[in-house]
């Protein structure tokens, strides 16, 4: 690598690792604060409203959970568990089980497993997938994702759409400034040797198709 595609890849990791210490001070140590407060009411109220106390454990055990999970999705951001067991396309296919947790999307997907040597190839394709899909359920407003994934001459092709309010295409680059989920995933893609392509019109959706080489180690 020459000394700007370095600084774009120390770039990308301290972006990564900015929003990950922002997902855990917001989600969890906001939480757990909350539940520290919430077990010293309880204990407050463990004589005179002995009722009232249980219910708040009851609520502490429910928030407890809830947390615990946010955490284990944090973990599976870094590191996905079924990626190193199962593989990308069991990765795929519970980050997609998790965006459709309460079935908001009708899901339309073909997805194959990719084989490569070099994991951190198969890792940095997660992380592309997860940003793309990610941005349809923050700003899309979609009700339809379609998804298909294949590997054919080294090369894996992933296509992913939805039929949301989608936007002028002239507009992308200011998109890209703004949106930097954007911006990292296209330089993501050029680290890899890949081709990006994003075509959409106002009402009609997006479609994101990108085609990256298998590098091997």
């Amino acid at each position: 690598m020459n000394q700007d595609e370095n600084l774009k890849v120390l770039y990308i990791q301290e972006q990564d690792r900015k929003r990950i210490a922002q997902d855990l001070h917001d989600i969890s140590l906001q939480n757990l604060a909350h539940l520290t407060h919430k077990l010293e009411l309880a204990g407050m109220m463990i004589d005179s409203d002995p009722v009232g106390a249980k219910l708040e454990l009851h609520l502490v055990n429910k928030k407890l959970h809830e947390t615990m999970d946010e955490i284990r999705n944090i973990i599976f951001d870094l590191r996905p568990m079924s990626f190193d067991d199962l593989g990308l396309k069991a990765s795929f296919e519970r980050l997609l089980s998790v965006i459709n947790e309460k079935n908001e999307y009708e899901m339309i997907l073909d997805i194959s497993d990719v084989s490569c040597e070099n994991e951190l190839v198969l890792v940095n394709i997660f992380r592309i997938v997860k940003e793309i899909l990610f941005n349809i359920v923050k700003h899309a407003k979609a009700s339809r994702i379609e998804f298909s994934c294949y590997q054919e001459d080294e090369i894996c092709y992933i296509s992913i759409s939805d039929n949301g309010v989608g936007f002028d295409e002239n507009a992308l680059d200011n998109l890209m400034r703004k949106h930097f989920g954007i911006s990292f995933t296209k330089e993501r893609i050029n680290l890899l040797g890949g081709n990006l392509l994003i075509q959409s019109h106002v009402g009609e959706g997006v479609n994101v198709s990108m085609e990256i080489p298998l590098m091997k180690v």
